[in-house]
């Protein structure tokens, strides 16, 4: 801490320094190359980019002071901080002693003035700041200095209309201050000085790992202290803060000898009015909070003493009392009051050992719609065997409680009763010493209906709960979510004792069972977006918790998502390690049957991923089309395709947030078959019958299917199948991809009877003009045509190039065809050029081929290398974990920190390794592809 604040207050000084240094050294008359040098010295000082519009020099405002000023300053981060603005500043104003500038003793600054100063603060997960901007200088600070070395003597600081963002990501925290006005006023250059410090900020806002104590709270404080600037020591005087009409006193002192920090501070409450303690409350102060009636009186008083230490990670120790006594809360524009609310409660927290640390609230108690609720607990030794005892007792009635809080985003009726009593120790669950462990009683929830803006609405008709020391047990809760979907769970949560003292595993094994799920509704009152972008940086996980083992067996018997409509849903659903994993489950679907085993892993939460196996019995083709986002990207000829399909499929992605896939990302593969499939509409099977000269009225019935392909990269790679239409028999293989592109050879063997007039007559009068020279043959009856299918699925290019055709005891038809053709056509010189061409099309997909074949080398060998990283990051993760444990809870918690910082810079690095190694690929690929379009022209 006093590291960060030296750190801070040199940037600042050398800052100035350097601006004053500058401004007054060079003439006025050069402004521009007096500011092109200042922002010069500036930036070769710091690890920012510093720049300013505008700057002046006065004389007379303030004689016989001088005044310099500069205006629009903003500093830039670099590196990793190259997107952030640590500081924009409106105006800066120093006032400066005009005769200080020709003493040795330094410079005097009378005061400085701050204007519309928008600072924002980051801690990354590695622990930089974006603050600690001073360059390192090998130069060593000479041990004394003469009196001819310069200084700066600071008597003031105001500043006006500002903001203090601070994000803390290694911590977690993000604290925001706006208009903020603040003076300090006192002789900085003293060895003891007094300081007045006055700060007041129209907003605060405090948040800690997603929770948000503090809300848009006013904040005022002013700090009367004795510095002793030669030992960092600062002795508090009569000094106080408030938040909104909450008013702290406080005293003692700070003192920063090393790098540690000592204190010594005691506070309390000024006033003893409930009403001003219920204006930290959002919920209270936000709404109507002047004619909010609040009778009672508190107090809360504590202290901070000891030493915060980052080299033995100790805190100072920390005490808290707050008490409540005959407080009433009543809204004069609503029916109902919260009376007789009483709270007695002591925090302890131990900085030195953690385990010492004590929570006692003897008693809570508080009445609604003459319905008590009392509450007491106690909790010690948390680290090494959480010692709890405590008890809650009472009806809520939320149907009062919403007529006696201004809830207008909420929704709430029905009734909670619960009488719940626990009174032991941690190890005795442990070691399933139930009988020494205390824990009984029962909640009750019954007509309990929850609207909560921006989520769906909840029904619990009834649930109702057991307690004992082994586990909790669901009697049965039967519940609805929104207006369609109902639910009856049933089940024990054993261990649940351990998960709420140690974040232990908590068990269950449970039971649902719905008439109809609608998670279409429960998605729209989520504002879940369905966007059909695949930007995985956007990904919003939901993570599993990694300390949760459920076990749930479910029927249902309708499941609708969007057009996915399911019967008869049964499965067997296991929550565990962070993943859940989907085991034996089957519907009725789009008339057909699925079988299905999945996998949604949130352990990374970069990119959490979805593992599938299916099985499909009988699926309508076109309606799976018409359904499934995925089928319309990988497979959109299945639009016109009518027909039912059999087919396995395993396959893994990463998902969006709306839980769909990332389709780039889905890799697996598969078998399909099918009888008998009907083409209604395809483009590339109408270009295919006019390139073949095939009567435009030829079936579309394709027969005998069954496909084997695989899915790498969201492309589709099919193995050669063969299938037949009307007479004609076909090997279809190639692959097609998310962008529509087609890459597919089909060699047919096609009767004669089924070509065209005009082909035939052809083949015929090249027969009869052969038989002219002597050459007897008779052309076959099937005639071997290969078609290479490219272009998209909207506008196919169908190239057909032809095999040797066998004849009946004589050659080939292409080759007495050609012999004939040389004899017979003087220009033989345009055969030459198309065989040429053809011959450059085979070199050069011969070229294509091998390159695609070595960029999927490439893509391989990247894919191992970036697992390597990954995994070498998760070793040292959980050394660095392990290495904690001994250390107590703090280092533990760094070290998770550190191990989370550890996987996601390898993450990045893997994620490097395998643009790189894709972007490398498709240039090979695109190379390839330019060489043979080059042979091609050539001809």
């Amino acid at each position: 801490m006093k590291k960060t604040l030296k750190i801070i207050l040199l940037s600042i000084a050398t800052i100035l320094l350097l601006i004053i240094l500058s401004a007054i050294a060079i003439p006025v008359l050069f402004k521009e190359k007096i500011k092109s040098k200042i922002e010069l010295v500036i930036n070769e000082s710091v690890n920012a980019e510093v720049s300013f519009g505008d700057y002046k020099l006065g004389f007379f405002r303030n004689f016989p002071n001088i005044s310099f000023s500069l205006d629009n300053i903003t500093v830039k981060g670099i590196e990793k901080f190259e997107n952030d603005t640590l500081a924009s500043v409106k105006s800066v104003n120093l006032i400066l002693n005009l005769s200080s500038l020709f003493k040795k003793t330094g410079i005097e600054v009378k005061s400085i003035i701050i204007d519309n100063a928008n600072v924002k603060t980051i801690v990354l997960s590695d622990g930089s700041a974006n603050w600690d901007i001073m360059k390192e200088t090998e130069e060593e600070v000479p041990a004394e200095t003469d009196s001819s070395d310069f200084k700066i003597l600071l008597k003031k600081v105001s500043l006006f209309n500002s903001s203090l963002l601070y994000t803390d990501y290694e911590s977690d925290i993000n604290v925001s201050l706006y208009g903020i006005n603040s003076e300090l006023t006192g002789d900085l250059t003293a060895s003891e000085t007094d300081l007045l410090i006055k700060l007041g900020a129209d907003q605060l806002i405090y948040t800690m790992e997603g929770m948000k104590y503090i809300d848009r709270a006013r904040l005022y404080t002013e700090l009367d202290l004795l510095a002793d600037l030669d030992n960092y020591k600062f002795t508090f005087r009569d000094n106080f803060l408030t938040l909104n009409d909450l008013k702290i006193l406080f005293s003692g002192w700070v003192s920063m000898p090393e790098d540690d920090i000592e204190t010594d501070l005691e506070f309390r409450s000024e006033q003893n009015s409930f009403k001003t303690l219920l204006s930290l409350v959002p919920a209270f102060y936000m709404k109507d909070f002047s004619n909010l009636r609040a009778d009672g009186e508190f107090s809360l008083s504590g202290s901070a003493k000891g030493v915060y230490s980052d080299a033995d990670s100790t805190l100072p120790d920390i005490e808290l009392n707050l008490k409540i006594k005959n407080g009433l809360v009543k809204y004069p524009s609503l029916p109902e009051q919260i009376n007789n609310i009483n709270l007695s409660s002591e925090l302890f927290v131990d900085g030195k050992d953690m385990d010492k640390t004590t929570l006692n609230i003897q008693s809570f108690h508080m009445e609604m719609a003459g319905n008590p609720f009392d509450m007491s607990l106690a909790l010690k030794t948390p680290v090494s065997d959480p010692d709890i005892k405590g008890s809650v007792k009472g009806k809520i009635n939320l149907d009062a409680l919403s007529k006696a809080l201004p809830l207008d985003s909420i929704g709430l009726s029905g009734l909670i009763d619960m009488s719940v009593v626990m009174d032991g120790r941690l190890s005795m669950i442990e070691k399933k010493q139930y009988e020494q462990f205390k824990a009984s009683g029962s909640l009750n929830i019954s007509d309990m209906q929850a609207g909560i803006k921006d989520y769906p609405e909840v029904k619990i008709k009834s649930a109702q709960f057991e307690f004992t020391p082994a586990y909790a047990e669901m009697k049965q809760a039967i519940l609805g979510i929104e207006k369609n979907s109902d639910f009856s769970i049933s089940g024990k949560l054993e261990n649940y004792i351990p998960y709420i003292l140690s974040d232990a595993v908590i068990k269950g094994n449970l039971n649902l069972r719905s008439k109809l799920v609608d998670f279409t509704e429960i998605m729209s009152k989520l504002g879940a977006e369905t966007t059909e972008e695949d930007d995985t940086t956007s990904l919003s996980v939901i993570k599993v918790p990694e300390n949760i083992d459920f076990d749930f067996t479910a029927l249902i018997d309708e499941f609708r998502y969007g057009k996915i409509r399911a019967n008869n849903v049964r499965g067997h659903l296991i929550v565990r390690d962070g993943t859940v994993s989907i085991k034996e489950t089957g519907m009725n679907i789009l008339g057909g049957q699925v079988s299905l085993n999945a996998l949604y892993d949130t352990r990374d939460t970069l990119k959490p991923v979805v593992k599938a196996e299916l099985a499909l019995q009988q699926m309508g083709i076109r309606d799976a089309f018409n359904t499934f986002n995925t089928v319309q990207k990988l497979a959109p000829a299945a639009k016109g395709v009518e027909g039912k399909m059999t087919a396995k499929l395993s396959y893994s992605s990463l998902l969006r947030k709306d839980f769909m896939p990332v389709i780039r990302t889905i890799t697996g593969g598969g078998k399909l078959e099918t009888e008998e499939v009907k083409l209604l509409e395809s483009a590339s099977f109408d270009k295919m019958k006019e390139v073949l000269k095939l009567r435009n009225d030829y079936t579309n019935v394709f027969k005998d299917i069954n496909i084997s392909f695989k899915i790498n990269e969201g492309r589709i790679y099919v193995s050669p199948f063969n299938t037949r239409v009307g007479n004609i028999k076909m090997n279809i293989s190639g692959d097609q991809g998310i962008d529509q592109t087609l890459n597919y050879v089909i060699k047919t063997e096609i009767p004669r009877a089924e070509l065209g007039s005009s082909v035939n007559s052809l083949i015929d009068n090249m027969s009869a003009q052969a038989a002219m020279f002597g050459l007897a043959f008779k052309p076959a009856e099937i005639m071997k045509i290969n078609v290479k299918v490219t272009g998209t699925f909207g506008k196919p290019v169908i190239t057909p190039f032809f095999g040797d055709t066998p004849v009946e005891g004589g050659p080939t038809i292409k080759e007495a065809a050609t012999d004939a053709a040389r004899q017979l056509v003087d220009d033989a010189a345009d055969q030459a050029r198309e065989k040429a061409r053809i011959e450059a099309q085979k070199q050069g997909d011969l070229l294509v081929q091998e390159a695609e074949q070595r960029a999927a080398q490439i893509r391989d060998e990247a894919v191992k290398l970036a697992e390597k990283i990954r995994k070498e990051a998760d070793e040292q993760a959980q050394r660095l974990i392990k290495e904690a444990e001994s250390k107590g809870t703090v280092a533990k918690m760094a070290a998770g920190k550190g191990a989370e910082k550890i996987k996601a810079e390898a993450e990045k690095r893997a994620q490097q390794v395998i643009k790189e190694a894709d972007d490398k690929a498709n240039a090979l690929v695109e190379e390839a592809k330019l060489k043979r379009e080059e042979l091609i022209n050539k001809i």
